[in-house]
């Protein structure tokens, strides 16, 4: 094979994407956000490699909605709970959308909360999020349990 050949093919290769959005692709960024930004407690590391610069946020706690505002939201929540813990419970992806149902333990031994996280992503960036959170029951009338 010659040297231009060699060049051309390189060329092409690298003129490929990187990233072919599909709904496993999607499971899989939005997987690895959470376990980077949440789980191991990293969220501007994350919010740089996975969102979208003009990411929107839904959360009405966060200032502006913006990339940064979460980021910085979340690494404060972060700091201000003596060992938080999310553990992802089922993720479901379906087109540009990903859902996760969430069990969110703030301090050992302290009740959970139960949390729908919801992302939209475009060109393999998290371009939207929208949350439901419900904190722990006062009363369980229901004997199965929320997770």
């Amino acid at each position: 094979m010659g040297l231009l050949t060699m060049l051309a093919l390189g060329a092409a290769a690298s003129a490929q994407p990187a990233c072919v959005p599909s709904a496993a692709t999607n499971r899989r960024i939005v997987s690895d956000f959470y376990r980077q930004a949440l789980i191991d407690r990293q969220p501007g590391p994350a919010f740089a490699r996975y969102m979208a610069p003009d990411f929107v946020e839904h959360k009405p706690d966060v200032p502006d909605g913006t990339r940064e505002a979460t980021a910085a939201f979340l690494g404060e929540l972060i700091k201000a709970m003596p060992d938080p813990k999310w553990e992802v419970l089922r993720t479901i992806a379906e087109g540009d959308l990903v859902a996760l149902h969430v069990r969110f333990t703030p301090a050992p031994g302290a009740p959970a909360y139960a949390i729908g996280d919801f992302f939209r992503l475009k060109d393999c960036k998290i371009v939207e999020h929208w949350d439901a959170v419900d904190g722990p029951p006062k009363e369980q009338a229901n004997p199965k349990p929320r997770f």
